[in-house]
């Protein structure tokens, strides 16, 4: 009767610990080129948050997230707001004044 205490007990604390270490220590950009070793890894386009090029060996990825890298250098928010009116094909301000407009509405017929 007290192993199924202390397993919920412990499974809990962990949950909790790796909550509290995920928002103390947040994830941060590795910069580290695959190819070279050198801390040089860059956006390859600054319009997006995919792709990366090594500023010294040249090294490109045309697939690779730079989600991070792009967290660290510029609002996250733009770059959204552009990538979601590129995929609905408006332009940025049409997207902003899209989201602002009821979207559900029910209509009785």
């Amino acid at each position: 009767m007290k192993l199924p205490a202390v397993i919920l007990g412990a499974t809990l604390i962990i949950g909790f610990g790796w909550i509290l270490v995920s928002a103390l220590h947040p994830a941060q950009a590795d910069r580290v080129c695959p190819e070279c070793g050198e801390e040089a890894l860059q956006r390859l386009d600054p319009e997006t948050t995919r792709g990366v090029t090594c500023s010294s060996c040249g090294y490109t990825d045309r697939d690779e997230s730079s989600w991070f890298l792009a967290e660290e250098e510029t609002v996250l928010e733009e770059i959204v707001l552009r990538e979601r009116a590129r995929v609905a094909g408006l332009k940025p301000e049409e997207l902003t004044r899209a989201e602002e407009s009821p979207q559900n509405i029910e209509t009785k017929g």
